[in-house]
């Protein structure tokens, strides 16, 4: 008999173990087991096992073992603790996080699908028909077929199986590996480059800041390093922010060096990441390609970790918990002794600031592939408006797609908004028209006539009848259609959240642009970044000025790395390109810096500015915020918890009401400092307290991407 520590997978009993007992010598640490607890049956995962202690409670007996081995090895078990203790977030959470959902702590746990297979039996004493003959030859060979292919060689393989000529069986569904062609690659790498390569150490565990400016040849220092890891028989993981992203990678790194790649995003079912998840286990994989999520794989020897447009918001959590993937990372190479290569044309501030500081060593590509940037034309969108849709499609924006059009090049424009109508108002009291659960305005859909909120995902097919509604705005959906009606010969492409629903929608979109079966792209932010289409020789950027109107504290830094990373997806192969930006502030420094591809004069600027502040990089954040239905509790929670809360060396801002959400109010506290380290001990400490007399919902953001309300 031995006790068991039980972690279970209800994220309000929040960082306690449970004990539990059990005479089976089978169960290990790391394993998923079956307990009852207050009448109910869950799952939860051994954390812990000991020899029986006196307890002054009574011990139950663990009901169940689920898994047969373990699943989450003492390495990601103790990333789970980690990432709990760093990011205040249950133990649970981290758990569930790491894993695949199949093997996700979870009582409506979805069994792992399994395949029939036939083999031969080696005994059998049957006479054959030449069909039956057939399928028998080719198992000797094979030794083992699917129920579904053997069936192709004969199809009453059922009769085979009861005479016993062949035996049938189950095993887990796996990926079958695909046959890749290796391309032959002659790059000739520029001086930069090859310094950079020389500079990456492999067996480090250094962190390397790629500065390169767009279509410096970030991508092959990457694969160059990689090919060294490849040749140790390490594995290597390459991580893109954006599934839209990963085709063009997976296709350059599979064919560059004629292996199969494993692939892990949430594009991916549960069963084909479980699938993935398994063949890096084993390590019958070396290269793989993701986005976040990848960086929790179970990897056995990894000799290198890259992280692509590593200053992209994507690599950030957008829920409990709150990690950043460039902190995750780094406590892996730690385990496995490798270098991080986090690339970029656009570096998060806090990253260029570690450079510089030598936290991190920092290396630049100083010169396009191509010696050649693109053409640079401002549009002030002030001196357009007497056109109509002069301000999303001006006069030289018109010409510049007339101009490539007729030389049979593509354009790329940006439109970072999605919908028909992004803004609908009432005439008489030009009252918006709000979701009903969150307060955000909702946009209108033209093709599927529905209103939708971006946030909740309410729908509604019905407008108001007691008003009179007029829209504002524009969004990709309907500036593709004020293209069309302009350009009624071209062929335009529209991606967005809405075309990219689709499993598989993002390789086909831009499989068929990369074809030039299209001639012009509309999307939003998910086309700003990481394109190489040679043919693309004009980048339009309609709406330039958007970001740079919110009331957070990054946006001007975040607007700044779309604009620059735009405008490089234009002039990347032997044709001149082009960038035509619409703006009606020309002046602005993130637009001057961004089109001219000056990042050290912007980080200069905005390094000013965050110090005046005392923002990051100059100070640590964490934001908490408390949530009910009640907006009443969500504010009494919050005011307990800045009563609580009391370290001299911790500013607090708050609590302040911030917009209601899925019909949430929330209540905000945010928590700025210099020591991020005391920073999280007295917020865990404080969470402690607070949890123990109040049962108001709460997260807690460490080094929040952003505090607009």
């Amino acid at each position: 008999m031995k006790y068991y520590d039980i972690v279970l997978e209800d994220g309000f009993f929040f960082q306690d173990a449970y004990t539990y007992k059990s005479s089976n010598d089978a169960i290990k640490v790391g394993m998923r087991v079956m307990v009852t607890i207050q009448n109910r049956e869950r799952v939860g995962f051994v954390v812990k096992a000991y020899e029986p202690i006196s307890l002054p409670y009574e011990v139950l007996p663990i009901k169940e073992v689920i898994d047969e081995e373990v699943i989450l090895n003492q390495e990601l078990m103790d990333l789970a603790y980690t990432m709990a203790h760093h990011y205040v977030a249950p133990t649970i959470s981290c758990f569930q996080t790491i894993l695949p959902n199949k093997l996700r702590p979870k009582s409506n746990h979805r069994p792992i699908k399994m395949v029939r297979m036939v083999r031969l039996n080696p005994n059998h004493q049957h006479s054959l028909t030449p069909k039956q003959a057939e399928l028998v030859n080719l198992l000797e060979t094979k030794k083992r077929l699917s129920y579904t292919q053997a069936r192709k060689f004969y199809s009453n393989v059922k009769v085979l199986v009861e005479k016993g000529v062949l035996e049938a069986y189950e095993i887990e569904a796996m990926y079958e590996p695909q046959e890749i062609k290796q391309e032959t690659f002659n790059h000739v790498l520029t001086q930069d480059q090859e310094s950079a390569i020389s500079k990456i150490k492999l067996g480090s565990q250094t962190t390397y800041l790629l500065h390169g400016v767009t279509g410096s040849g970030k991508t092959e220092v990457y694969l160059h390093v990689a090919e060294k890891a490849l040749k140790n028989n390490q594995q290597v993981l390459i991580m893109v922010p954006e599934i839209s992203l990963t085709p063009q990678m997976i296709e350059r790194v599979s064919k560059r060096f004629g292996r199969d790649v494993a692939i892990y995003h949430s594009g991916l079912n549960d069963q084909e990441k479980y699938e993935q998840y398994k063949r890096v286990k084993e390590a019958k994989v070396k290269l793989i390609v993701g986005t976040r999520s990848s960086i929790f794989l179970p990897f056995t020897n990894l000799g290198l970790i890259v992280m692509d447009e590593e200053h992209d918001t994507s690599y950030k959590q957008g829920n409990t918990p709150y990690y950043h993937t460039r902190d995750i990372a780094q406590w892996r190479q730690k385990t496995h002794n490798c270098p991080l290569v986090l690339g970029s044309a656009s570096p998060s501030l806090e990253s260029y600031a570690r450079a510089l500081r030598n936290v991190y060593t920092l290396i630049e590509l100083s010169h396009r592939i191509n010696h050649q940037f693109p053409k640079v034309t401002l549009v002030d969108t002030n001196q357009q408006l007497h056109r109509p849709h002069g301000a999303y499609l001006s006069a030289p924006l018109e010409n510049a797609i007339q101009h490539r059009l007729e030389k049979k090049e593509q354009v790329v424009l940006l439109l970072n908004r999605r919908g028909y109508l992004p803004i609908l108002k009432d005439v008489k009291t030009q009252k918006v028209l709000e979701c009903p659960h969150c307060d955000v305005a909702l946009n209108y859909h033209k093709f599927d006539h529905v209103l939708r909120c971006h946030i909740c995902g309410y729908q509604s097919n019905k407008t108001p009848t007691n008003m009179t509604l007029t829209g504002q705005g524009m969004g990709t959906e309907r500036f593709a259609e004020l293209i069309q009606h302009h350009f009624p010969s071209a062929n335009v492409l529209r991606m967005d959240a809405d075309t990219t629903r689709r499993k598989g929608s993002h390789a086909k979109i831009l499989s068929s642009f990369i074809h030039h079966e299209y001639d012009i792209l509309i999307g939003t932010q998910m086309i700003a970044k990481g394109l190489d289409i040679p043919n693309v020789t004009l980048v339009g950027i309609v709406n330039a000025d958007a970001g740079l109107v919110h009331d957070d504290y990054r946006s001007v830094e975040q607007s700044f790395a779309t604009l620059l990373q735009a405008s490089g997806r234009s002039g990347r192969g032997d044709k001149v390109g082009e960038v035509v930006l619409q703006t009606f502030n020309q002046d602005h420094y993130a637009i001057v810096c961004a089109v001219h591809q000056k990042y050290k004069h912007f980080f200069k600027q905005e390094m000013m500015y965050r110090k005046l502040a005392s923002y990051p990089p100059y100070s640590f954040l964490i934001s908490v915020v408390f949530y009910d239905e009640k907006e009443e509790k969500a504010q009494v929670a919050a005011e307990l918890f800045d009563h609580l809360f009391i370290d001299p060396t911790i500013q607090k801002i708050g609590p302040t009401g911030i917009r209601r959400l899925s019909n949430r109010y929330r209540v905000r506290v945010i928590l700025k400092g210099k020591d991020l380290d005391t920073m999280i001990n007295k917020t865990n400490e404080v969470i402690q307290h607070y949890r123990q007399r109040e049962n108001v919902r709460f997260t807690v953001d460490v080094n929040p991407m952003g505090i607009e309300s």
